[in-house]
């Protein structure tokens, strides 16, 4: 029996933590909400809460696909909270479910330490977990342009200030193709991305309420620090 590691241990903590207030949360909209499953609304509460029941359970015996399962239920968490939940008073659920997002990637993080024949470097490592994290923004962001697309007014978005934001999503996708290679390019690009949403959502009202939003902007800033930084720390000497 392989002994589990404390960064394991603290993780599992963690999400029996975040599955005692998920689970009072649900009671309490049994109660309060009076949830009956008559609508499409109740069934995909329901599907959150079996997803979020699996993620937990393997948390404990499978590191991989508890991952994977907690990263699926945040996904999930956004697109019922945009697309469905849009008027709704727990529609904030998304961004405490980030925080499941980030507990998935250290789950896969740890599996993948474990994975391998040969002791990882720090430096692949942060690779690896950097790597896992912007995919998972980059699928959170395609949510959010798809909402605006879909559901949101009608805009035009090769007019000014509104080209912002296909100019934004052009430099997301640059430096999310570059980081796989070319890590310290894809740190500058994306504080560029960041100065240009404050910019945008300082300079300019009108595009306030569009998405991504200032608070979406502060994973993506960390983000490009945490390439720039590793870059330099672990380039050969």
């Amino acid at each position: 029996m392989k002994t589990k590691s404390k960064t394991t241990i603290t993780l599992q903590i963690l999400t029996s933590v975040g599955a005692v207030f998920y689970f009072i949360g649900i009671a309490m909209s049994f109660v309060f909400d009076k949830l009956t499953f008559s609508n499409l609304i109740d069934y995909m509460i329901f599907v959150l809460l079996l997803i979020f029941i699996a993620g937990f359970a393997f948390s404990w015996t499978n590191n991989k696909i508890a991952g994977i399962l907690l990263m699926i239920w945040n996904v999930a968490v956004w697109i019922s909270d945009i697309y469905l939940f849009r008027e709704m008073d727990y529609s904030m659920i998304s961004a405490i479910a980030s925080t499941f997002m980030l507990i998935g990637a250290l789950f896969l993080l740890e599996w993948y330490k474990t994975s391998k024949e040969t002791l990882l470097s720090t430096k692949q490592k942060w690779k690896f977990i950097l790597r896992v994290l912007l995919i998972n923004y980059a699928v959170l962001y395609s949510i959010v342009v798809f909402s605006e697309l879909l559901l949101g007014d009608p805009v035009d978005y090769l007019s000014f200030p509104f080209i912002i934001y296909p100019l934004l999503l052009l430099l997301f996708l640059v430096g999310f193709l570059l980081s796989w290679k070319r890590e310290l390019v894809a740190g500058y690009i994306f504080l560029i991305w960041c100065a240009f949403l404050i910019f945008g959502n300082v300079a300019y009202s009108e595009i306030l309420q569009l998405g991504p939003w200032l608070l979406f902007g502060l994973p993506i800033f960390l983000q490009g620090i945490f390439y720039i930084r590793n870059h330099y720390k672990y380039r050969p000497k």
